[in-house]
Order: structure tokens, then C-alpha cells, then sequence
């Protein structure tokens, strides 16, 4: 079977498991749907990282390097896991079979695609990036426990970085397209699918921020 962090020696199991924890933060703070390139860079940084904090300096084989760039797709698959059923639940999508229920959620789900509708507090377009959704699946997927990412790598985190908020509006986007047709079906959160759509939020996340420079928005997020 695929390579496990446990198959190897304690030595080799110390010094994968910190790389790993250090690409998991830098990948969702830097480029969470990265190409290969930004992939390769982001575990460059994140290996140097491993070899200082464990004192131990070892050779970059193949596997091991599978074993840590794997984790960008388990990052994004646990973000949209938790992203679901939040999104079914705060934005009232609701199983049925019924024709009625099928043709209220095909409506909602295009209502709140619409303009990026679902990042905003209120109807009418106000309270951009204020939607509770994103409050919450910010605390639920970093901050939860002193394990969790943002609380470990805090550095990485504070203040909350524009790549990781683009992450998070992808996958309540991926979560509402499966609402699509009315009833739910499984869409899988890939790069291939969404990397377009990430880039367009990162690239409204940036132009928000230089329109509201003034105000100091984004950074209290």
C-alpha cells in the first residue's frame, strides 16, 4: 500500500510528522490550490523548517516528500467535510424528494452563487465576508483546539491570510454546487475543478482590500 508516516523509524516519523504540520499551515496561508512549481516551493520551506526545529538532517527521498505534499488534498477534503453540512444547515438547504423542496434548493443554491452572494451578512449586498458561515468554519477548521493548526502555527495565521479566506469561500462554493440540481450529489473539492474559481476570490479579496484600505476591513477578520 501508499507509504504511512509509521512505516518508518522514529527519527524519520519526527521529522516527517513536523514537516508535515508546518506544510499543512504555510499551504492554507500562502497557496492552498497550488501548481506543481508553488507546490515544490511551499515543501522546500517547510523541509528547511523540519531539519532546524528537529535537528535532524535528512535526505529529501521521493516517498517522503509524497507523504508531506499529500496532505494539500486531506486539508482541502477536511475543510469541505466540515464545510457541509454548515452550509446545508445555515443556509437551509433541505433533502426531500418533493418537487417543491427540489425547486426551493435549485433556487437557493443560484441565489447565493450569485455575485458571491453567500459571503455577505445581509441581503441587499451588505456585510461583505460577514456571513456567520465564515466565522464559524474559520474557528471549526483552525482554532478549535490547541491541536489545530492555527493555534499551533499561529504565526501563519495572524492576521487570518487572504489565500486561506479564498480557500474557505471555494469550498462553501463547491458545498452549494452540489445543491445544483436540487438535490444534493457529491462534487469532490479538487484543484482541477476549483482553482479557477479560488484565484477569482483571492483576486475580489485583494481588490476589496485596497477599496476599503481606509476602513481596515480584512485584517480584523
Amino acid at each position: 500500500g501508499r507509504p504511512r508516516t509509521r512505516d518508518y523509524d522514529d527519527m524519520t516519523q519526527e521529522f516527517v510528522t513536523t514537516a508535515i504540520g508546518d506544510y499543512r499551515a504555510r499551504l492554507c496561508a500562502e497557496s492552498p490550490m497550488p501548481d506543481h512549481a508553488t507546490e515544490t516551493s511551499l515543501l522546500d520551506a517547510s523541509w528547511a523548517r523540519a531539519c532546524k526545529v528537529t535537528r535532524i538532517n535528512l535526505g529529501r527521498r521521493p516517498e517522503l516528500a509524497k507523504l508531506v505534499t499529500s496532505r494539500g488534498s486531506q486539508v482541502r477534503g477536511q475543510l469541505k467535510t466540515k464545510l457541509r453540512p454548515l452550509v446545508e444547515a445555515m443556509f437551509g438547504f433541505y433533502s426531500s424528494q418533493s418537487k417543491n423542496a427540489i425547486k426551493k434548493n435549485r433556487n437557493l443554491a443560484e441565489g447565493l452563487k450569485e455575485g458571491t452572494n453567500f459571503a455577505f451578512k445581509e441581503d441587499g449586498r451588505r456585510g461583505f465576508l460577514k456571513a456567520p458561515i465564515i466565522q464559524k468554519i474559520v474557528n471549526t477548521m483552525w482554532f478549535t483546539n490547541k491541536h489545530d493548526d492555527g493555534i499551533v502555527f499561529h504565526e501563519y495565521f495572524k492576521p487570518f491570510p487572504y489565500p486561506a479566506l479564498a480557500l474557505v469561500l471555494t469550498a462553501i462554493e463547491c458545498c452549494i454546487d452540489e445543491w445544483a440540481t436540487g438535490s444534493r450529489t457529491d462534487i469532490p473539492f479538487t484543484i482541477q475543478e476549483y482553482r479557477g474559481a479560488y484565484e477569482s476570490h483571492l483576486k475580489c479579496l485583494h481588490a476589496f482590500e485596497d477599496a476599503t484600505k481606509l476602513y481596515n476591513v480584512l485584517p480584523r477578520i
